[in-house]
C-alpha cells in the first residue's frame, strides 16, 4: 500500500530516510508530501538545468570570478526555492518540516552542482535572521518583495554578512567575540546608526539586494553591543568592490562588502540593540549549520555517483567495480553518506520541532491574518519597530523557544556541520586516489567535487570552532545559546 501512495522520489527519500517513513506512517502525510514534491522540484532542477552547465560555469567562473549566471536564480524561482524559509502566511512555502525541506533541498541540489545551490542556499542564510528576530515590520515589505519577485521570476535576494577581514571564526562564538578585531562599527546618530568599515567572502554579496549585517556599536565591547541591522544596496556609500577568485562552489560569489558612512535607520535593527549575537549569530548558526551538513553530504553524494560511473566502465577489459576493494570502498562511501545524514536529519527535525512552535501559534497567525494593509499601515509599521512592538513578538518567540532547546540545537548543527564536511573531504579524497590521474569526465566531476567539499570544512564557522562549540556546550558547559530578551528602554542589555 505505502508504494502505491508514492512517487519513485518519495520511495527513494523513504528508503534513504527511514525516519520519514515512520512519520509518514504516523500520519504526517500532508507535511511530507509537500517534502517529496519539492525534491522532486529539486531533482528536475539538477537534471535540466544545474548537471548540464556545471562543469562549464566552474570553468568560465575560473577565468571571470565576477561573472555571475542568472539564469540561476531565474530558474530557483520557478521552483521556488527562494521562499523556502517565509512563511505561508506571507506567501513562501515554509511548512511543517522547513528545516528538514531545506536541508533535504540542499542535499539534492549539491549533488548536482554545490556552486549553483550555494547560490540559492546563501539566500535563505540571508532570509533566515529575518524571521528569528521576530523582525515582522519587515515580513509584510522585504518578505513579500522576494515572494513577488520570485513569482515573475524576477529574483530579489539576500545575503547574510558577519566575516570580517581580520575577524572570521572570532565574531560566530561569544567567547572569541570579545576580543575580536572587528574592522566595521556602527554608530548612533539620530534617527539612526553610520557604518563604517568592511565585511568579507560573503556568498551572494555582489547580487543580494538586502542584507543582513552584524556589526558592533563599541568595538572595545564588541559582545556587549553586538547589533543586527538590515542594509539595502542602494543605500548611499554602500559598495561591493571586490569579488573573490575562488577554488570551489564557484558559481556562487564570495564578495567584500564596503560600507562609508552608511545610514541606516532606527527601524532597520533586527531586534534590539546589543542582542546580536543571539538572534543574529547563535541562533542562525544553530538554524544554519546541520544545513551545511546536508550541503557536504550532497557533495560526497555526487561524487560518489560519478565514482560509481567510473567503476562500472570498463578499461582494458575489465571494470574496477569487479574488484573488491572498490566494492568495499564504495560502501565504506554510503557508511559515510549515510552516517552523514543521521547527523543532520537529527539537526533538522530538532529544529522543526522548535521553530515550528513559534511560528505557528495563535499569536503569530493571528497576527499574519490580519489584512496585509493594515499591518503596513504607518501606526502599525511604527508599532512593531517600536520598543513595545519588539518587545510583544520577542515575548511569544521566548513563550515557545527555550534556551536550552536551542543550545542543544546548536550542539547538533555543529556537530553535523563539522563531522559531514570531513567525511565528505574523505570521501572525494578516496575516490580520487583510486582513480588516479587519467583524464576523464567522471574524473573531472570528482575533483570540481573535492574542491567544493573543501569550502564546506570553512564556512559557517571552521570545523576547529564547532568542534569547540561541541567540547563548550557538551563537556565544558560553557556555552549557552540565551534567546534575546526585552529588557528596559535605554539600557543596552
Amino acid at each position: 500500500m505505502l508504494g502505491q501512495e508514492l512517487s519513485e522520489t518519495g520511495k527513494r527519500l523513504f528508503r534513504d530516510f527511514p525516519i520519514l517513513r515512520m512519520l509518514w506512517e504516523s500520519g504526517r502525510k500532508k507535511g511530507l508530501r509537500e517534502t517529496i514534491a519539492l525534491i522532486e522540484k529539486a531533482e528536475e532542477f539538477n537534471r535540466t538545468f544545474a548537471v548540464p552547465r556545471a562543469l562549464e560555469l566552474d570553468m568560465r567562473m575560473e577565468r571571470e570570478p565576477e561573472y555571475f549566471d542568472w539564469d540561476i536564480m531565474r530558474e530557483a524561482c520557478k521552483y521556488r526555492f527562494l521562499s523556502i524559509f517565509i512563511p505561508k502566511q506571507l506567501g513562501g512555502i515554509a511548512g511543517e518540516f522547513m528545516v528538514t525541506n531545506t536541508s533535504l533541498l540542499m542535499d539534492e541540489l549539491c549533488s548536482g552542482c554545490s556552486g549553483i545551490a550555494l547560490a540559492v542556499g546563501a539566500h535563505s542564510l540571508g532570509v533566515a535572521p529575518v524571521i528569528t528576530s521576530g523582525a515582522m515590520a519587515h515580513w509584510d515589505t522585504v518578505l513579500k518583495e522576494i515572494v513577488e519577485g520570485e513569482l515573475k521570476r524576477q529574483p530579489v535576494t539576500m545575503a547574510y554578512a558577519i566575516t570580517e577581514p581580520s575577524a572570521g571564526t572570532d565574531v560566530e562564538e561569544p567567547e572569541y567575540l570579545e576580543r575580536a578585531k572587528l574592522s566595521l562599527e556602527a554608530k548612533k546618530v539620530k534617527g539612526g546608526y553610520v557604518l563604517n568599515g568592511r565585511k568579507c567572502f560573503i556568498s551572494d554579496g555582489s547580487e543580494a539586494k538586502y542584507f543582513t549585517v552584524c556589526a558592533a556599536l563599541d568595538r572595545n565591547r564588541p559582545l556587549q553591543t553586538w547589533t543586527t541591522f538590515l542594509v539595502e544596496r542602494d543605500m548611499e556609500g554602500f559598495s561591493t568592490p571586490r569579488v573573490e577568485l575562488k577554488m570551489g562552489q564557484r558559481a556562487s560569489h564570495a564578495a567584500e562588502l564596503l560600507f562609508e558612512d552608511v545610514f541606516v535607520p532606527d527601524s532597520h535593527v533586527l531586534g534590539y540593540e546589543g542582542d546580536g549575537m543571539g538572534n543574529g549569530i547563535l541562533m542562525i548558526m544553530a538554524a544554519s549549520r546541520g544545513p551545511v551538513g546536508s550541503i557536504a553530504t550532497g557533495i560526497a553524494r555526487g561524487a560518489l555517483q560519478h565514482f560509481l560511473s567510473w567503476a562500472k566502465t570498463k578499461r582494458n577489459g575489465k571494470r574496477p567495480i569487479d574488484e573488491d576493494r572498490i566494492r568495499m570502498n564504495l560502501a565504506d562511501m554510503w557508511g559515510m553518506i549515510q552516517e552523514n545524514r543521521g547527523l543532520y536529519m537529527s539537526n533538522a527535525m530538532l529544529g522543526d520541532a522548535i521553530f515550528g512552535k513559534a511560528l505557528d501559534n495563535p499569536v503569530m497567525n493571528l497576527t499574519l491574518s490580519l489584512p496585509s494593509s493594515l499591518r503596513t499601515m504607518p501606526l502599525m509599521r511604527n508599532f512593531l519597530n517600536s520598543y513595545y512592538g519588539k518587545a510583544m513578538i520577542n515575548a511569544v518567540l521566548r513563550f515557545y523557544i527555550k534556551d536550552e532547546d536551542m543550545t542543544q540545537l546548536l550542539e547538533t548543527a555543529s556537530l553535523a556541520k563539522f563531522s559531514c564536511a570531513d567525511n565528505a573531504m574523505e570521501l572525494c579524497s578516496r575516490a580520487l586516489s583510486i582513480m588516479g590521474p587519467e583524464d576523464s569526465e567522471e574524473r573531472r566531476w570528482v575533483e570540481k567535487c573535492y574542491r567544493d567539499a573543501k569550502l564546506t570544512q570553512i564556512y559557517e564557522g571552521t570545523n576547529q570552532l564547532n568542534r569547540m562549540v561541541v567540547n563548550n556546550i557538551r563537556f565544558e558547559e560553557t556555552l549557552r545559546v540565551e534567546v534575546p530578551r526585552p529588557f528596559k528602554k535605554g539600557v543596552m542589555a
